[in-house]
């Protein structure tokens, strides 16, 4: 009797998240007209991953094509396919992973109450639970059918585990729960180690035991292993790309890590930022995540003394240092923090602990007054966690309305109207699980041969990687979004006729263009006289072109281009050259750039050299993003190579496009490979060497 009446408020907790789950869903089903959709396009990619390796193309965004990393959750990944493979297909895999995440959130209320359990005591645990249920954004994070769900269900578990484990308990759940979570995301590796390093100082086994915890650090190294034995890359391209430090520079990465630091601590985790407060560099809703004041109450659940709270604070200690590591980044605050939200069930235990602290140390010895005061302040708690509750699930309910006009609407004339299987160049959204049709994904996530390129310069290492690719491999069709082809030059040159197909979603419209490629067919040699002239007998020993990823890395090509602290980034110019529009990818160079080239020994080496009497130069800082025309009368550039004396060029620019012809005597050349070293300010875009 006495094990019937404890379970009563579990249960009672599991209604209240059936019934938020149901709200959540129905509010989605009656927004689309009864269909399940993804209320953020990433899982479509997954999805697209998923029937790839259903099929038996593992690794592989569309059949046929290199393997990729795009797809950030490798168990994720593998749960869906076993999906597929048992038939769930098309809107019913949306529908699975809608159904799996409210299935791992109603486990997570279970596993809640017994950290806050351990943590302080019973009624801690039920509001624990509580918490977790009715925090509006976590809802959201679980329902909406990412990775992220299943990493918020493995950190909860991991924790409850880890606590266990630390008070004596067996280590096999410890181990089980650490090795799915380092196979989940690229976070639980630190994490993992972390934990298994620190179990050295509680495990009371024999020494062959205590090597347990380290199963979950040989899982996550073995997914980065696999990683580089399938694609060659040791990170995923969701991960690699996404680092501050080569787009913003040690300053401004410093300025915006801080910013973001000071944001989470005071509007997330202390709430004191009013509801629309942007966290991050997109949507954050600050208020909305945790009781008032809740990060002062996490640590006075840990700061009395005791040592049965020491595994607490590693834990916690991690959650600092996981989060210092992988919160900044060019996407933080994406999705409501998604970056940090696989710790938020956690902290919301330990601030149902520290709330009984609190009270205790208010009511001193008075326990009546203790009850009232932790009841009142439980009672506040989900008044508020119910209220974001419903915000959230309005906010679900708006994703998905998005997501049906654009997406589901544009995936339709997609089918219907495009030839069967046609190929699509995308810069806008992921169609392609929904549609059948390959996409080449241009902004590299999915598609490999765009891979490589910093954000910040992002159109102009596209523009590089479409110019690679032969004609027959181009797609007939580019997708964009309104504001994307607003806000280019070059797409707009590429797409010139009027769409196909727009959205009407009242917002940043998808639109379908019949692509024009020919821009990309000019430039890949000089194309200027007196140039052509000065090398029409020589022989074309090598080329570097500037911004390509690909070509610079296997030049070893390297450049210093910053004006104070803001790193300067490549850009993409169109102008006039000759009898025809020339485009290029290039940089402002205000330091100087070094790079190796094939070249034979005795022979003067014959250099032609793009560049512009303007270039445009973009810099990313904390405070946003700057672009800026700047004008370069004349290109000047101290040349070093082999045992040649520096030699010191001032070259005058025509306006527009220039192709200066420099010539290095035969002393400076190696036999096999020589390096070049440039110092100046000018416009670098592409480079040939004749001999």
């Amino acid at each position: 009797m006495y094990g019937l009446l404890r379970s009563l408020p579990v249960r009672a907790l599991l209604l209240v998240g059936l019934l938020t789950a149901a709200l959540f869903v129905g509010l989605m089903l009656w927004t689309t007209g009864g269909y399940f959709v993804a209320q953020v396009s990433d899982l479509y990619v997954i999805a697209q991953y998923a029937r790839a390796m259903a099929e038996g193309h593992a690794f592989h965004y569309n059949a046929g094509e290199p393997a990729t990393t795009g797809a950030t959750s490798l168990l994720h990944t593998i749960v869906l396919a076993l999906a597929h493979k048992a038939g769930a297909r098309g809107e019913g895999l949306i529908a699975f992973a809608i159904f799996l995440g409210a299935a791992l959130y109603l486990a997570s209320l279970p596993l809640a109450v017994r950290i806050g359990t351990r943590l302080a005591g019973p009624r801690e645990g039920l509001l624990a639970g509580a918490l977790v249920a009715l925090s509006g954004p976590v809802v959201w994070a679980y329902l909406y059918g990412s990775d992220i769900a299943l990493f918020l269900f493995l950190a909860l578990l991991l924790l409850e585990r880890w606590l266990a484990f630390a008070a004596g308990g067996p280590a096999r759940g410890f181990v089980v729960a650490g090795a799915l979570i380092a196979l989940a995301r690229p976070e639980g590796l630190p994490l993992t180690l972390g934990l298994a390093l620190a179990s050295l100082a509680f495990a009371r086994a024999e020494k062959r035991g205590r090597l347990w915890p380290f199963v979950p650090v040989a899982a996550g190294l073995g997914v980065l292993a696999l990683q580089r034995v399938v694609t060659g890359a040791w990170l995923q391209t969701s991960v690699s790309e996404k680092a501050l430090l080569p787009n913003y520079g040690p300053v401004e990465t410093l300025a915006a890590a801080a910013r973001y630091g000071v944001d989470v601590v005071r509007g997330l985790l202390l709430g004191l930022y009013p509801p629309d407060a942007a966290i991050g560099f997109a949507r954050g809703d600050a208020s909305f995540f945790f009781p008032p004041l809740a990060l002062l109450l996490v640590l006075l659940a840990v700061v009395r003394p005791g040592a049965t709270l020491a595994p607490a604070r590693v834990w916690l200690a991690l959650v600092a240092l996981v989060f210092a590591l992988t919160g900044p980044n060019v996407f933080m605050g994406v999705h409501f923090n998604r970056y940090l939200m696989w710790a938020f069930p956690g902290l919301l235990a330990f601030s149902a602990a520290g709330l009984a602290c609190l009270t205790r140390l208010a009511a001193r010895d008075d326990d009546r007054l203790e009850r009232n005061l932790f009841r009142a302040g439980a009672g506040l708690f989900v008044l508020l966690g119910a209220l974001s509750t419903v915000r959230f699930a309005a906010v679900y309910a708006e994703f998905a309305g998005d997501t049906w006009r654009r997406e589901i609407a544009l995936a339709g004339f997609i089918r219907d109207r495009l030839p069967h299987g046609v190929a699509i160049a995308n810069a806008a959204t992921s169609v392609e699980y929904l549609t059948g049709h390959t996409n080449l994904n241009l902004h590299g996530v999915t598609s490999p041969g765009f891979v490589g390129g910093r954000t910040a310069e992002r159109e102009a290492s596209m523009f590089e990687a479409l110019g690679r690719l032969r004609a027959d491999e181009r797609p007939p069709y580019l997708l964009l979004t309104h504001s994307g082809h607003e806000g280019s030059e070059l797409l707009q040159a590429l797409s010139p006729d009027p769409p196909v197909f727009a959205t009407t979603s009242f917002g940043d419209e998808l639109e379908l263009y019949r692509a024009r490629w020919q821009l990309l067919d000019r430039g890949d040699a000089p194309v200027l006289e007196p140039a052509r002239g000065a090398v029409a007998a020589l022989e074309l020993g090598d080329r570097l072109d500037v911004c390509d990823p690909k070509d610079e890395a296997a030049h070893g090509y390297r450049y210093d281009s910053r004006h104070g602290e803001l790193l300067l980034a490549g850009s993409v110019s169109i102008g006039p050259a000759g009898d025809a529009p020339l485009a290029d990818a290039g940089r402002l160079i205000l330091g100087g750039e070094s790079f190796s080239v094939r070249t034979r020994a005795g022979r003067e080496l014959v250099i032609v050299m793009r560049t512009r009497s303007s270039i445009g130069a973009r810099s990313m800082r904390a405070a946003g993003s700057l672009a800026s025309e700047v004008a370069i009368p004349e290109a000047g550039m101290l040349v070093t190579a082999g045992a040649m004396p520096p030699l010191r060029l001032r070259l005058a620019n025509a306006p527009g496009w220039n192709e200066h012809v420099v010539r290095l005597p035969r002393e400076a050349v190696s036999d096999g490979s020589t390096r070049l070293e440039l110092r100046g300010r000018y416009a670098s875009y592409q480079y040939w060497f004749y001999q």
